[in-house]
């Protein structure tokens, strides 16, 4: 379901805008100087003081207009007791004063009430007595005084029950008011548990209840007719126990606010009374609590005289208004207006709000963008600081899709929406492009996409243009590197093309939105790089390929900070802060002149513009500054509108053709009506257009699937060739250590902390400017907040009955891998299987289906261990070596499967368990003993046992130093497949650093394809390219002396490898001669091959000697050194 519009409808939109025509005080034609200005500061509309003497007590009341009344006034220059009465009509700002003149004075009056109908003020001055007076109608005359035999500690009027209620110490007693006004009769006494003082009675309760406020709860009172009350339930107090001094219900938010004398506001949530969480708001005594749900913020004023503004979502304190003077009372006669009552003065203020709350993020917007979906269907896509990426509803603020928050999204740098194939592209901040299925939530990963065989050739931009060039092309996807190339990033071979633009780095892309303009206009791309150049390009369909066609080439006098392509021009934000506008028929006409012909406004603020916007059907654009700054201007750079707050807007855009604005606070999106914002003369131009309403959409509903459980996922990852072919080269592992929990219906993002409980990841707090000392400021972060904080109200949402955030991370984690299909489904037979072995629960019951195919991978690409999932020991069987070689190259080249000694589970079940040091010990132990005559099938088990043994357990020094010997023995071995597992083993176990330069060599030189090819791989991690700069590593001097000092468990680096000084000059002559420059081995090489696993150079020199004896692999090289390694792991072993 959706929620109620916050956008009206157009028929009934210009209703409204007619009744705003008809009440306007300014000329609808004199559009010359007409500047809206919003502002949501603190306005005083009036002020009295009595400085140095005390303002006695006020009492407001409402008759037809405001009223505010105090008794005993004493002239300071006639000493005449008086009764003052301040009135404010409605919908008047002016306050008109009256003074009535009073025949006693009485003492200090403690509390005073209005009683409504009757016109009767009621006063305690602390001396038993209740003393009637007449109101302003009666000019304030003494009506008489009733005894009473209890002290009374406030007042209050139900006039429901038309009713004087009273509290004291132990109960709430209620008076009947006699019919002429001159006397009062107890009618019934509500005794409260324990003898609490009532401190204040409200009539603001749950339903229209009354609520009492002890000392250490709130109790809700109902009415039950005839002056009788009774209790039915209460709001215990959870803080301090510091008596409560003030309370109020929001119901919006389901919440009971309360103060207490501590300073604490506390809150409870209002159906279960449940109390839920308190923080300290005020040094002193809290007066007064009011919720601004158009705000989502809290208002609390404490005794010490300051007024403070919360966010309700994060707990922030947002801005501040310090009085100057105690505060003794605080009360809201409406919505935004309110009256303070100091020690010294009496005011009255208005907190005006021109926004209203159109969406509660729950982490700080980072950019805000309107997206066209369709014919009138648009979308609001908002990034937040905490990784989610979400869609919202422009005209119900609903939130409708939400990406899962992979940790790779926070290096993300832009966003592109492709409608077409509902696909969201997320450029990662390299090379690489994630691309998430929208048409589910939450969005999972679909697919990863490598835009660049250059890993170093990062996405800088993103933009998708609705192109109509024929054959199926309705759009297409561009992406801009840093390179200067730009890309188009398409399903269809046709059109996926690249084109260098820029001598440097893309740095913004844009293309018009579509559906309203000429063809030729839909087709276009402007792009702006570090050159500084614009470029205006055209996408055509030539033949049976799709080219981008220059049209214009504009050379920018300044740098650019946005970049936007509006019919028939180019626009721009310099770095002065101006509007900068290149129209077509001068770009297309004057190409000698490189953009020297352009438009140019005035500076439009004194600070970075950070954000910037177009409406194109009222011809503006807003801009907001880094210092929170917004304002309206038309394309001649006049100023039309501003919002003039204290609070700090973020990033912004329109929300509609209207010129409806959303702007982003407090974690938040605020939506400010063009009602409002644009001037009465533009709303008239505005009533005269035809704008169709737009489609609202339906939310989806949160349904997370099981895969979302997985510390790590799987999404296929695809390679852009050079023939412009699209290949799938395997599954790309994706970090998912995070979770969606909600707060009501505000989603957050959790991580699971080091204690394994969830907690709740806040993002970046930003400061913002200081305003004016007596208005409300927003307060800088003066002490340190972490970044996990617990929310409150946190609600895990899953399946009925499974508490999947739980269950499935014990089931599923812990590093077991599984099997994924591109769309990110596992079988429901194979999640029912591993979660109950003995079948599945009767409630989870339901018809199996056979698998339709089987994923065929592209065979072209081999797929090693490292990469792959696990499979149980058990259901291998024991080949003769021969046999097995051979389906062991046939399936590493088929599929991609991992083998692992953990995958059976009598074997896993120590996996992650504490286990002594000689446990572990020896487990590696065996490892290396049955590596030294394994196969290849046993090998690959033992390195991905070491690899997870290494991973998960602290490995001594000496077994470190062991399994390097057993490894880089192996390197050497007759199997090339062992030897290509070896180079692989080293890397997975950390032990690749920029000197193992050296024995990959050795590597590089290898007679099997594979094994070069691997080392080539690891080489270049060591940071080696270039032959000639492994020549320089060997040649250098320091080399050998670095080898020296570099441990690898307990053994230096030149020990293990059993490597001479004298040795380098050997391994510099065989490098000079038999590789190429790129590191890959001369054609027609037939020399012996060269190993640095021999440990006494006359062995060597005697298989030099021999060279008929030396057999296909270096298997005779390393003979003698493996045999006495092995006897010295055996040893160590036994002792």
């Amino acid at each position: 379901m959706s929620s109620p519009r916050l956008i009206p409808l157009w028929k009934d939109f210009k209703y409204l805008v007619n009744d705003i025509i008809n009440t306007s005080k300014y000329p609808l034609d004199d559009s010359k100087n007409e500047v809206v200005v919003l502002s949501d500061r603190s306005q005083i509309l009036f002020k009295e003081s009595r400085h140095p003497q005390n303002m006695p007590l006020i009492c407001h009341y409402f008759s037809d207009a405001d009223f505010f009344a105090s008794l005993s006034w004493v002239s300071p220059s006639t000493k005449e007791i008086q009764a003052v009465v301040w009135m404010k009509s409605k919908g008047e700002d002016m306050v008109e004063k009256r003074v009535f003149s009073m025949t006693e004075r009485l003492p200090p009056i403690q509390s005073m009430v209005h009683t409504g109908s009757f016109h009767i003020l009621v006063a305690y001055c602390g001396d038993l007595l209740l003393r009637l007076f007449g109101d302003h109608f009666r000019a304030f005359k003494p009506l008489g005084a009733v005894p009473c035999r209890f002290n009374i500690s406030c007042l209050c009027y139900d006039p429901e029950m038309q009713v004087l209620l009273s509290g004291i110490l132990g109960a709430v007693v209620t008076w009947i008011i006699e019919p002429s006004g001159r006397g009062l009769q107890i009618a019934h006494m509500v005794s409260m548990p324990g003898d609490e003082l009532v401190r204040d009675i409200t009539l603001n309760g749950p339903g229209g209840s009354l609520l009492a406020l002890c000392d250490t709860a709130v109790r809700v009172l109902e009415r039950q007719g005839l002056g009788r009350l009774g209790e039915t339930r209460r709001f215990t107090s959870g803080g301090s126990g510091s008596p409560i001094t003030c309370c109020f219900t929001c119901v919006d938010q389901g919440l009971l606010y309360a103060g207490n004398k501590a300073g604490e506001i506390q809150a409870w949530s209002l159906g279960r009374a449940r109390f839920l969480h308190s923080f300290k708001a005020h040094s002193s005594s809290v007066t007064c609590i009011r919720s601004r749900p158009e705000a989502h913020t809290l208002l609390t004023a404490g005794s010490e005289g300051s007024i403070k503004e919360w966010n309700l979502t994060s707990g922030n304190l947002l801005r501040r208004l310090e009085l100057g003077q105690g505060l003794q009372r605080l009360q809201f006669i409406d919505n935004i207006t309110f009256f303070c009552q100091t020690t010294h003065s009496f005011s009255l203020r208005r907190l005006p709000c021109f926004y209203s709350l159109f969406n509660v993020c729950g982490s700080a917007p980072l950019q805000v963008r309107r997206v066209r979906c369709g014919n009138n269907w648009y979308r609001i896509l908002c990034t937040t600081e905490d990784g989610l990426l979400r869609f919202l509803s422009p005209q119900t603020g609903d939130l409708l899709v939400l990406t899962w928050p992979f940790s790779i999204l926070d290096q993300a740098v832009d966003w592109a929406y492709d409608p077409d194939r509902e696909e969201l592209f997320v450029a990662t901040g390299s090379s690489e492009v994630l691309v998430f299925d929208t048409t589910r939530c939450p969005c999972p990963a679909k697919y990863l996409l490598c835009t660049s065989a250059d890993s170093q050739d990062l996405v800088q931009c993103l933009a998708y243009g609705h192109f109509q060039l024929g054959r199926g092309l309705e759009g297409l996807m561009f992406s801009g590197h840093q390179s200067g190339v730009v890309r188009v990033l398409s399903q269809h071979n046709c059109a996926r093309i690249e084109k260098f633009m820029h001598f440097g780095a893309v740095l913004a892309l844009s293309t018009l939105s579509g559906g309203s303009y000429g063809s030729r206009e839909n087709s276009l791309l402007c792009s702006y790089g570090m050159d500084d150049y614009v470029h205006l390009s055209e996408a055509v369909l030539d033949g049976a390929r799709v080219c981008l066609q220059p049209l214009a080439c504009i050379l920018s006098s300044c740098h650019l900070k946005h970049l936007i392509l509006l019919p028939k021009s180019v626009g721009a934000i310099t770095e002065t802060n101006c509007l900068r506008l290149w129209k077509f028929h001068d770009i297309l006409s004057s190409q000698s002149k490189k953009g020297s012909v352009f438009m140019q406004t005035l500076p439009l603020h004194q600070c970075p513009i950070i954000s910037f916007d177009v409406c194109l059907s009222l011809s503006l654009f807003v801009t907001g500054g880094i210092d929170g700054s917004v304002r309206i201007w038309d394309f001649h750079g006049r100023l039309i509108a501003m919002l003039d707050s204290s609070l700090h807007f973020g990033p912004l855009c329109f929300a509609n053709d209207r010129g409806d604005l959303l702007v982003t606070f407090n974690q938040s999106l605020y939506l400010v009506s063009c009602l409002k914002l644009l001037p009465p003369s533009m709303l008239v131009r505005l009533s005269f257009m035809s704008i169709t309403d737009e489609v609202v959409e339906v939310p989806k509903p949160f349904t997370p699937g099981f895969f979302f459980s997985f510390e790590t996922m799987f999404v296929p990852k695809y390679v852009y060739t050079q023939q412009r072919q699209q290949e799938l080269v395997g599954l790309e592992i994706l970090d998912n250590r995070r979770a969606i929990a909600f707060d009501h219906t505000v989603p957050h993002v959790i991580e699971d902390e080091e204690e394994g409980g969830p907690i709740f990841l806040s993002g970046h707090k930003c400061n913002s400017l200081q305003g004016e000392e007596t208005d409300l400021t927003q307060v800088s972060n003066q002490h340190h907040h972490p970044r996990y904080v617990i929310p409150p109200q946190l609600q895990l949402t899953g399946w009925d009955g499974l508490h999947p955030y739980q269950i499935l991370r014990y089931y599923f984690g812990h590093g077991r891998k599984w099997l994924f299909a591109p769309d990110g489904y596992i079988p429901n037979s194979v999640i029912r299987a591993r979660l109950w072995p003995e079948g599945s629960p009767i409630y989870l019951q339901c018809n199996l289906h056979s698998p339709q195919r089987e994923l065929e991978w592209d065979k072209t690409q081999q797929f090693f261990f490292w990469h792959g999932r696990s499979r149980a020991i058990s259901h291998l069987e024991e080949l003769p070596q021969q046999k097995e070689d051979k389906d062991f190259i046939g399936m590493r080249m088929s599929k991609e499967v991992t083998y692992s000694v953990f995958t059976d589970t009598t074997n896993r079940s120590w996996l992650g368990r504490k286990m002594s040091e000689i446990t572990i010990n020896n487990l590696i132990e065996t490892i290396l003993n049955i590596m030294i005559h394994a196969s290849p099938l046993k090998f690959q088990y033992c390195v991905g046992a070491l690899g997870q043994i290494f991973a998960s357990y602290q490995v001594s020094p000496a077994l470190r130093s062991e399994t390097a010997h057993r490894l880089l023995d192996d390197t050497a071995n007759s199997n090339p497949q062992i030897r290509e597992l070896a180079w692989e083993g080293l890397k997975r176990l950390g032990m690749i650093t920029h000197l193992f330069a050296l024995p990959l060599a050795q590597g590089l030189m290898d007679k099997d394809q594979r094994v070069r090819n691997k080392a080539l791989s690891l080489m270049a991690d060591t940071g080696i390219h270039s032959k000639t700069s492994l020549l320089y590593l060997i040649q250098n001097r320091e080399t050998f002396r670095e080898m020296q000092q570099e441990l690898i468990g307990e053994e230096t680096l030149d020990h293990l490898l059993g490597i001479r000084a004298t040795d380098l000059q050997i391994l510099h002559t065989q490098v000079q001669q038999r590789l190429n420059e790129n590191l890959t081995l001369s054609h027609g090489d037939e020399k012996p091959f060269f190993s640095l696993h021999v440990s006494r150079i006359s062995e060597l020199k005697s298989h030099e000697r021999q060279p008929s004896t030396i057999p296909e692999g270096p298997e005779v090289a390393t003979k003698s050194s493996k045999g006495q390694r092995r006897g010295r792991a055996g040893g160590k072993k036994h002792s």
